[in-house]
C-alpha cells in the first residue's frame, strides 16, 4: 500500500466519519427542534388555557356586576312605586277633614291618644281642628289646653310632663305605621 492509497483510505474514512457526525448532528438538531416544538405547544396551550380561565372569570364578574346593578335598579323602581302609593294615600288623607265622618274619626283619635293619660297635658292639633278639639274634649268632660301648633291632615298629639312625653295619633302617624307594616305587602301586590 502506497502513500496514495493511505491518503485515499484516510480521506474515505474522514468522509465516513464526517457523514456520521453530520447524521448524528442532524438527529440531535431534530431532537432539539422536536423538544422545542413540544415545549412551545405546551407553553401555548398553557397560555391559551390561562387566557380562557381569565376570560371566564372576568365574564362571570361582569355578569354578576350587571345582575347586581339590575337588581338595584329594580329595587329602586319598586321603592319609588311604593313611595308613590303612600304619597297618594297621604294626599287622600288631606281630603278626610272635609268629609262628613271626620268629627267621629277625630274623636276616636283623641280618645286613643288620651287613654291612660293623667295629670296636666296639652292637646296639640292643626289650626283647622282647634274648635273641633275643644268641643270633643268638652263632650268627654276633659279639661285641657288645646293649641293649634301642629301641622297635620288630622288627629292629635298629647304632650305631658312639660313636653317630654308625646303621644302622637295623627293620620300621618297612622299611615307611617301602616307603611312600615305593609311596605312589603304593597310591593308584592304591585309587582306580582
Amino acid at each position: 500500500m502506497g502513500l496514495e492509497d493511505i491518503f485515499r483510505a484516510l480521506e474515505e474514512q474522514a468522509e465516513k466519519d464526517s457523514e456520521a457526525v453530520l447524521v448524528e448532528a442532524q438527529a440531535h438538531a431534530d431532537s432539539i427542534i422536536g423538544e422545542a416544538e413540544h415545549e412551545a405547544a405546551r407553553a401555548r396551550d398553557h397560555h391559551v388555557s390561562e387566557a380562557q380561565r381569565s376570560a371566564r372569570l372576568r365574564s362571570a364578574q361582569e355578569l354578576n356586576s350587571a345582575k347586581l346593578e339590575a337588581r338595584k335598579k329594580i329595587a329602586a323602581v319598586k321603592e319609588q312605586a311604593v313611595r308613590q302609593v303612600f304619597d297618594q294615600a297621604l294626599d287622600e288623607l288631606a281630603k278626610v277633614r272635609a268629609g262628613s265622618g271626620y268629627a267621629a274619626a277625630f274623636s276616636r283619635l283623641a280618645e286613643e291618644a288620651l287613654e291612660g293619660v293623667s295629670g296636666e297635658f296639652i292637646v296639640l292639633v292643626d289650626p283647622a281642628d282647634v274648635e273641633l278639639a275643644k268641643s270633643t274634649l268638652a263632650e268627654k268632660g276633659i279639661a285641657a289646653e288645646v293649641r293649634g301648633d301642629l301641622v297635620t291632615t288630622g288627629g292629635v298629639v298629647v304632650s305631658t310632663e312639660g313636653g317630654r312625653v308625646m303621644r302622637r295619633n295623627t293620620l300621618e302617624d297612622r299611615l307611617d305605621k301602616l307603611r312600615g307594616l305593609a311596605q312589603a305587602d304593597v310591593a308584592e301586590i304591585l309587582f306580582s
